[in-house]
């Protein structure tokens, strides 16, 4: 019977930290906006030569040249 006690302080104090957690997620705008990370993925990624730019130099989004003009 003493377990019934035991699981129920726990199974509360374990729903009580996760309705804390969903408030202070709500609460820092973590919830904001969930179509754009989603939508993401389905974007090009930027020729190899722009990702490997040296930090000294400011980086220019390139854009790409149709095959047979010369660079």
């Amino acid at each position: 019977m003493t377990f019934l006690y035991l699981f129920t302080g726990l199974a509360l104090a374990l729903f009580v930290a996760g309705v804390a957690f969903l408030v202070w997620q709500v609460r820092s705008g973590q919830l904001d906006d969930l179509d754009t990370p989603a939508m993401r993925m389905l974007g090009d990624d930027l020729p190899a030569e722009t990702k490997s730019v040296p930090a000294a130099t400011p980086t220019v989004a390139l854009k790409p040249t149709p095959p047979g003009t010369p660079p």
